[in-house]
């Protein structure tokens, strides 16, 4: 889980960086997009994690659900700072959704890759124990 952790520090601190050169509503939209895609990938990988050591059988019933949360997540974004005037002065439409796109397809699978590592580690270790 560190690498992911550290991945996702270092990507804020990119979109921190590409926020503060944009500035206004493009970076607002870059800010917004990161944070979003980041903290749902986040729980995605969480969940698919928790799920496939609780109840391994429905592991891609809970990925297929971060995926389904991630979209709906990206589509009311997307629509809300492009029709609702209050929110398109704060983040740009189009920023919001190429960072949150960009954040969710970093983040998700090493997160993923990060969560079956573990299970494969704790796996190898139990039969070793058990051999």
């Amino acid at each position: 889980m560190s690498r992911l952790v550290l991945i996702v520090l270092v990507a804020l601190v990119a979109a921190l960086v590409l926020a503060s050169r944009l500035g206004g509503a493009l970076g607002g939209g870059v800010l917004l997009g990161y944070t979003l895609g980041a903290g749902l990938a986040g729980l995605s990988t969480l969940h698919v994690r928790h799920v496939a050591r609780t109840r391994p059988a429905k592991a891609m019933a809970a990925l297929t659900l971060g995926f389904l949360v991630k979209l709906g997540a990206m589509v009311l974004g997307g629509l809300a700072f492009r029709f609702i005037p209050a929110a398109a002065e704060r983040a740009d439409y189009k920023s919001f959704l190429v960072a949150f796109a960009a954040t969710v397809a970093l983040v998700l699978p090493i997160g993923i890759w990060s969560a079956l590592h573990e299970r494969r580690k704790s796996a190898t270790a139990t039969s070793a124990t058990q051999a």
